[in-house]
């Protein structure tokens, strides 16, 4: 039975050290104490079509891993190498269980099978973890009860410390450790035939390419996927580093484009979507417009995510590591954010693509940790530790850094949570 939540309030305390912390929920831990989270909220959601993010049998599986989705570029290798880790110090690992091939029933119950895997936005699987439910195809009104996906998550990865917050203050993790890097890239064919960013001044002249009329984008789905808001974050930076940086023709130039997507064109994105209630206008939507900038008037326009999604001739995508990279290929879009990992597949799969990268001023790394959950099972938890282990070795990173991630630095830190008397959530960082 779970306890009632007794959080009242999450103030997030950052501080340098305590004297004392709670023990953490760790793979090594003997017992296993549910009463520090419950589970709230509706479940989470996915349309139907993205069941291949999903992967193993929950009912049978060994270890259950949240993992945010664009990971997915590496994680067959990955597995296939864990399982072979494993097989050290145990014949009976099936290592041919990674990958497409005939199954049989008896086939699926092997070790080396014995895995959950979601492979999605991390804030759906954060929604997922705290309600204790997923649901596939809840959207088509045919589907009177959907297919529901209930699991206790081992382990969950993010691309960002908030969603590791929510998660903390409300009972599901109280440590978490940074492993790997990423980071944003606009992918073009492979000659960039329209010169997205070849300029004097490169980032200048990506700003201007994204909101020419005559540069067709292959954009994120600004509802269902959770990268759009480090894209959404690095258009914002560009427009900000033109303003600083550019000439004053460039300036010009960077309003003259901005007023004429400043509502959504015909045709748009923007204009075409039914059944959401976003702000398509730069005016009144405070992510595309400056207020309180030390040098930059007020009400300005800026560019954002909906400024390119409100341009004619730019295309949404539902699945974008599929759809942008095939679109490019057919000559249907000229550039489209993509992560580097997702570019890093492509061009490993001798796809004719390459790729424009902005700065880093404009396009921060984005650093991924990991944590164990409270809701790990007690017979998992040396496997999942096991796993945690191999992912932060350097065998581990290594298959990241040839899928195109990044290792760390050694700069990064992680987070520990505690829950302090007046239910505020603090936060210690601590070197890894």
């Amino acid at each position: 039975m779970f306890k009632k939540n007794t959080l009242t309030a999450v103030i997030i305390a950052l501080t340098t050290g305590l004297a004392a912390l709670p023990v953490a929920v760790t793979a090594d831990d003997d017992d296993k104490d549910k009463d520090g989270f419950v589970l709230t909220g509706n479940c989470a959601q996915l349309p139907a079509d993205r069941t291949t993010e999903f992967h193993g049998n929950p009912a049978t599986s060994n270890l259950n891993l949240a993992m945010a989705g664009n990971q997915w570029v590496v994680f067959d290798k990955f597995m296939q190498a864990f399982n072979e880790l494993r097989a050290e110090d145990d014949d009976d690992i099936d290592l041919t269980a990674i990958g497409n091939q005939p199954r049989t029933f008896a086939g699926l119950q092997k070790k080396g099978a014995d895995y959950f895997i979601e492979l999605i936005p991390p804030g759906q699987e954060r929604n997922q973890i705290k309600s204790g439910c997923m649901l596939l195809g809840n959207e088509d009104p045919r589907n009177y009860l959907p297919t529901s996906i209930q699991v206790d998550f081992d382990v969950f990865t993010s691309t960002n410390f908030n969603l590791m917050r929510d998660l903390a203050a409300n009972g599901f993790v109280t440590e978490a450790i940074p492993y790997i890097r990423n980071q944003l890239t606009l992918m073009t064919d492979a000659t960039n035939s329209t010169g997205i960013g070849d300029a004097a001044d490169p980032t200048i002249d990506a700003t201007l390419d994204l909101l020419d009329p005559a540069i067709r984008v292959s954009e994120v789905d600004h509802i269902n996927e959770g990268v759009h808001r480090g894209i959404n974050a690095m258009y914002q930076r560009m427009d900000e580093y033109t303003r600083l940086n550019g000439t004053a023709a460039d300036i010009a130039a960077l309003d003259m484009l901005l007023s004429a997507v400043a509502n959504p064109q015909p045709g748009s994105p923007a204009a075409t979507r039914t059944g959401v209630s976003t702000n398509f206008s730069l005016a009144t939507n405070p992510a595309c417009n400056y207020s309180g900038h030390a040098s930059i008037a007020d009400g300005t326009l800026r560019m954002c995510e909906f400024a390119i999604l409100n341009k004619a001739n730019t295309h949404e995508t539902r699945v974008h590591h599929v759809e942008t990279p095939s679109r490019i290929l057919a000559g249907e879009s000229d550039v489209g954010p993509v992560w580097v990992s997702e570019l890093q597949l492509a061009v490993n799969n001798g796809d004719a693509v390459s790729g424009f990268q902005p700065i880093d001023a404009v396009n921060r790394p984005v650093v991924y940790s990991v944590a164990f959950l409270a809701t790990m099972q007690k017979k998992h938890r040396k496997l999942a530790k096991k796993w945690v282990d191999f992912l932060r070795s350097p065998e581990g990173v290594q298959i990241y850094v040839d899928g195109g991630f990044s290792a760390l630095t050694g700069s990064e830190q992680g987070e520990r949570y505690s829950i302090a008397d007046d239910g505020s959530l603090v936060i210690v960082p601590f070197t890894p």
